[in-house]
């Protein structure tokens, strides 16, 4: 009986190992978008502020449309922003942080000098890889907000 039970045992392992597949993770790759394999540059275009999600201004500064933001596909999420040669009148010159995305609200955390040395959420409004909008609002009823429009500038 015990040799019985024994075979039962080792039959059930040897079934129970050959079934098995191999499990190989899948990387999450939509935030590749922002990030391509390894780094992606972006760079602002122009400004949009809206109001009751009407376009109110455009416009863009030259203080900020040389600065570069690199977002980094490693584990760490290193996001670079850097100023350029001009640098605006509260701005840093460098920042160097990890950037977050959230899938379920759509917001992408990153720190944009000209308007925080924060991290801060903005909505991805849209965003394929050559182009993104990016949005935040700045009064707590949600009806005043900046759009950024950023274009690729350089993938590693």
């Amino acid at each position: 009986m015990k040799y019985k039970l024994n075979l039962v045992v080792v039959l059930l392992m040897m079934v129970a190992l050959s079934c098995k597949e191999e499990v190989k993770p899948t990387p999450y790759t939509y935030t590749k978008i922002f990030t391509g394999e390894n780094s992606r540059t972006w760079k602002v275009k122009y400004l949009e502020e809206t109001l009751n999600g009407s376009v109110v201004a455009r416009f863009t500064d030259n203080c900020f449309t040389d600065d570069r933001y690199t977002l980094y596909a490693n584990p760490e999420r290193l996001y670079i922003a850097d100023s350029g040669s001009r640098i605006c009148d509260d701005e840093e010159a460098g920042i160097a942080s990890s950037w977050g995305f959230t899938n379920a609200t759509a917001t992408l955390s990153i720190a944009i000098p000209f308007l925080s040395s924060n991290t801060l959420p903005f909505f991805v409004r849209d965003v394929d890889d050559n182009d993104m909008e990016l949005e935040i609002f700045f009064d707590e009823a949600g009806t005043a907000s900046y759009r950024i429009f950023l274009e690729m500038t350089d993938e590693d």
